[in-house]
């Protein structure tokens, strides 16, 4: 902490931990903010990590508020999908750095924002189509979405196993299961694309 007050010059500063109103979407709720006060002329400031302190209290804030998903669920999603920061920033069309920042939970995401990446996490197909269309050559991510079209053959399989018997040899029931799955994709793009 600085020892004089940039303001009044005297060497009159202490910390104080106060409660600060944040105001965000007609909402408002409070933080503790830990805080420089200057005792001779009543200047408040931040010092060191008093600011990223405050930022992040603000923002945590904001996201609360907001019902925004939170700094570690950004992260746990993207590394779910094994995405680079840099993938989802192209993926969602944001700016440099901007997932960046709402990751280390100083800024927090707009609710749009949030809105699509809620259904990325919830459905892999949107995640691999978004990857796609932004022209995102990432092995790692490649291989997340190849288990998980192999989780998702092994479950097609069983299901129709379980549906059709024991009667019909596994390479038949796996190619079923197969055309299935692309049919469903097939469907969900034609759809899609009527509805645009």
């Amino acid at each position: 902490m600085a020892d004089i007050c940039v303001v009044c010059g005297n060497a009159t500063l202490t910390e104080q931990i106060v409660s600060l109103a944040v105001v965000h979407g007609g909402h408002q709720d409070d933080i503790e903010d830990l805080q420089t006060l200057c005792t001779s002329c009543g200047n408040v400031s931040y010092v060191g990590e008093q600011v990223s302190r405050h930022e992040l209290a603000v923002a945590g804030k904001i996201r609360a508020m907001e019902g925004l998903l939170s700094a570690d669920e950004l992260r746990r999603i993207r590394l779910r999908y094994a995405f680079r920061q840099t993938d989802l920033e192209a993926m969602l069309s944001i700016g440099p750095k901007t997932w960046t920042r709402w990751e280390r939970g100083k800024v927090p995401q707009s609710k749009a924002a949030d809105t699509l990446i809620r259904v990325l996490a919830e459905d892999p197909e949107v995640a691999r189509r978004l990857m796609e269309q932004a022209g995102i050559d990432n092995a790692a991510a490649a291989n997340v979405f190849a288990r998980i079209d192999e989780d998702t053959r092994r479950l097609a399989v069983a299901s129709l196993r379980a549906e059709i018997g024991a009667g019909i040899p596994e390479a038949d029931v796996g190619r079923m299961a197969a055309r299935a799955i692309d049919a469903i994709r097939a469907a969900r793009l034609e759809a899609g694309a009527k509805a645009a």
